[in-house]
């Protein structure tokens, strides 16, 4: 049985939650793959995108030279700014959005940018190599909330992700809302989907 505090929690966060719940078990760090997660209630989208950042930047590590330290900028910039599903139509807007990057080195500066949300950086994803030397495997994790005045249960969407990251290959797509939950994965080269259950 629900609690009372949990039946007042909007349903996208609550298949949302679900939807990051079931996906913890299966995240594993791997180039050009990524996951996109929605929540859907309404014409309102909570997603969660997560992807290695080589996908995203080219490397893993601290940026070392200005051209790392921009193509960080930009990438975040681009993920803050761009809703990372939209209808066809183009209708989708992004109410909040907050991007996570992670490389080692970092003592926890916060870096926030005002438009529609802020992105963080902080550094706890250092690992082992096998050969004893240190690698670094960082992700970049990206929450939007969007308003998509034309969004129905039959609707084809698209994602520019790949258009502007070309190393993702593979973007699995797992979804929830009132119509029924589902996932596929899109394949190089397609960036059009739909969800049916």
């Amino acid at each position: 049985m629900l609690s009372t505090t949990t039946r007042l929690l909007p349903l996208p966060v609550l298949l949302l939650s679900a939807l990051t719940a079931s996906a913890e078990n299966l995240n594993a760090h791997q180039h050009g793959q990524a996951e996109l997660q929605l929540a859907m209630d309404g014409q309102s989208v909570e997603l969660m995108a997560l992807s290695p950042a080589h996908n995203l930047l080219g490397f893993e590590h601290e940026p070392r030279t200005e051209a790392e330290r921009e193509a960080v900028e930009s990438a975040l910039a681009w993920l803050t700014d761009t809703p990372l599903i939209n209808t066809v139509s183009g209708s989708c807007s992004i109410q909040t959005s907050e991007v996570h990057y992670a490389y080692a080195g970092d003592e926890g500066d916060d870096a926030h940018q005002e438009d529609h949300g802020h992105y963080e950086e902080y550094g706890d994803h250092e690992h082992e190599h096998h050969d004893g030397g240190e690698a670094t495997h960082t992700d970049i994790e990206v929450f939007q909330t969007l308003n998509c005045p034309d969004l129905a249960p039959d609707s084809q969407l698209v994602t520019p992700l790949r258009e502007q990251f070309p190393a993702i290959e593979d973007l699995d797509i797992e979804w929830a809302g009132p119509e029924g939950q589902g996932a596929l994965r899109l394949e190089p080269g397609i960036a059009e989907f739909s969800l049916e259950p």
